[in-house]
């Protein structure tokens, strides 16, 4: 392990949407990663998607992040983590 200056500060994000009915969950998705899998809030924030609700968001976005969460009433949790670049 380095020295703790190396790591890079992140904030993992899961998240529920169980209350969204199917259509929702589309247009939620289509936010998300826009309608060609390549735009939406994934690119803008540079965020890294390691599961179906589960992101990885550098520091300075979490915050937009967790607005653009709560836009969509979604249950959260939101861990600060460091990681090796």
């Amino acid at each position: 392990m380095g020295h703790s200056s190396n790591y890079l500060d992140k904030f993992l994000f899961t998240y529920s949407l169980t209350h969204l009915t199917a259509s929702d969950k589309i247009r939620f998705y289509y936010a998300l990663k826009g309608r060609d899998g390549k735009t939406g809030v994934v690119k803008e924030y540079h965020i890294a998607q390691l599961g179906r609700t589960v992101l990885l968001v550098p520091s300075p976005f979490a915050a937009d992040v967790e607005s653009f969460l709560k836009l969509w009433k979604c249950s959260m949790t939101k861990k600060q983590v460091m990681i090796e670049p």
